[in-house]
């Protein structure tokens, strides 16, 4: 799968999925819904980054969810700028498909979001 082949990704998700990323311009209205929603927010992100690539690096499953702690590497696409922060992720899955999808700035809101206390042995 490339980095840009939502096709591939949104097999992924439910056709109602609910995905809700740190940037775009539903997100304070609640993000985006559906594979077209889906599709809006990569165009939209297509246009600002040459890179978009996340990179789960610890995994917790809770059941209905599945917590993701890692980074997220981007590249501006006109100022070639580069950044790799760290992120966490809470996907809601639900008979093998992925329902949610929202991105947080930290594990712990990741944590908050889902309703459990950060892993004790969680690195950062």
């Amino acid at each position: 799968m490339s980095a840009w082949d939502v096709d591939a990704l949104l097999r992924l998700y439910d056709p109602d999925v609910e995905f809700l990323p740190l940037t775009g311009t539903r997100v304070e209205s609640g993000g985006y819904r559906g594979h077209e929603g889906v599709r809006a927010y990569f165009a939209e992100a297509r246009d600002l980054w040459d890179v978009l690539q996340p990179e789960g690096q610890e995994f917790r499953d809770l059941g209905d969810c599945v917590l993701v702690a890692g980074r997220c590497r981007v590249r501006g696409r006109f100022s070639g700028a580069e950044s790799h922060p760290p992120c966490a992720w809470v996907i809601g899955v639900r008979d093998g498909t992925i329902v949610s999808h929202r991105t947080c700035v930290t594990y712990d809101e990741a944590c908050q979001a889902s309703g459990v206390e950060p892993a004790a042995d969680h690195a950062g």
